[in-house]
């Protein structure tokens, strides 16, 4: 049997792709760990994920494209995967399990992958899954290498990429209960506030980051009716930005270490878990897999 393990962390949204196709994202410390064991045998791919209710296509695609890309026929796999990202909250878990199941399949494989092309192939992967609406390029990025990552999702090109001070920041994530599926969001949800998006989009160009962020999450919560008065409470008190990530329900605020106690504070009250976690800046490849033992 050959098998290979590997982990994508997780990101939070910059700026939403949808509305004009440019898109940020910001990787979080969160993450994905996977497993793919390859026996000899009748081509098939079972997979055992952590929620039982979440769709196996994307993992599936994963597997089989990588296979392709390898030029090897499938085989009998099995893929195991585990996470800290909570799922379908606008916290890029489809991003995240879509990069470490390439990477953990191109490892089984013993099949060395350019990154930027595995990155592509799991954005492919998701496409065809259905999981997402501009391919996620933004969100791809930012997981598997970290930092702050601009594309043009619809050319999928990198724009812009920056670290980002990881020691000196934290990040809040507000994670109610419930789910938003991307089924029927598209780019006329947002068309009304489409002037105020490239007003977002400008800010992400020109590297105001928090202030895009803000701003993004703000005409988010308008399009799709999502309370934002945690974002709100947070900014009031000092936080960098916040903003509904993806297309929600979660909000996520960047806090600087100064003021976190402040903000951790001022958003405690609401009626939904809180996540704590981290900037990051480690790539995908060097992230030890932690949540499969």
């Amino acid at each position: 049997m050959r098998s290979g393990t590997a982990s994508s962390r997780g990101a939070i949204t910059i700026l939403n792709a949808i509305p004009t196709g440019i898109g940020a994202a910001l990787g979080i410390t969160l993450q994905t760990d996977a497993r793919v064991d390859i026996q000899e045998g009748k081509p098939s791919i079972s997979v055992k994920m952590i929620e039982k209710d979440e769709n196996d296509a994307l993992a599936k695609e994963c597997v089989k494209l990588v296979f392709d890309l390898a030029g090897e026929n499938l085989q009998t796999v099995r893929v195991t995967t585990r996470s800290s990202i909570p799922i379908s909250r606008g916290l890029k878990s489809s991003s995240a399990a879509a990069n470490a199941i390439s990477l953990a399949t191109a490892r089984a494989l013993n099949k060395k992958v350019d990154d930027i092309e595995l990155v592509k192939l799991g954005v492919e992967a998701a496409r065809r899954a259905g999981v997402t609406v501009t391919g996620a390029f933004d969100d791809a990025s930012a997981c598997y290498f970290g930092g702050i990552y601009v594309t043009d999702n619809s050319k999928m090109e990198v724009l812009r990429h920056e670290p980002i001070p990881k020691d000196k920041l934290r990040v809040i994530l507000h994670v109610p209960d419930r789910k938003i599926r991307k089924k029927g969001i598209t780019k006329e949800t947002f068309q009304r506030w489409f002037s105020d998006f490239k007003k977002a989009e400008k800010l992400v160009l020109d590297g105001e980051y928090f202030e895009a962020m803000t701003l993004n999450g703000r005409l988010v919560a308008k399009a799709l009716s999502i309370d934002d008065s945690i974002c709100r409470a947070a900014l009031k008190v000092g936080a960098l930005a916040a903003g509904i990530s993806g297309t929600g329900p979660a909000t996520a605020i960047i806090v600087d270490e100064s003021k976190f106690d402040d903000v951790l504070d001022a958003v405690s009250m609401e009626q939904a878990p809180l996540l704590i976690a981290h900037p990051n800046d480690t790539p995908a490849p060097e992230v030890i897999p932690r949540l499969l033992e």
